[in-house]
């Protein structure tokens, strides 16, 4: 079952939903300002502009050397 951990941008709260399906955009709306812009992650954290990944590699958001020891 997908966590889905996000984030309003307009007053901060951070909160997560459990769904038993894909998440929609009825479902992106602050509980606490009623907001509709929200950054939005899976599992890990909230993924935005500046995050960056390597798809086959080790490397996410510029972690790890992509290298096992």
């Amino acid at each position: 079952m997908p966590t889905y951990e996000l984030t309003c941008r307009v007053c901060g709260h951070r909160f997560d939903l459990f769904l038993m399906r894909l998440l929609r955009n009825e479902d992106l709306v602050c509980p606490e300002c009623g907001s509709t812009e929200i950054d939005r992650g899976v599992g890990g954290g909230v993924l935005g502009s500046g995050t960056r990944s390597t798809l086959g590699g080790a490397s996410v958001g510029g972690c790890g050397t992509g290298r096992f020891a």
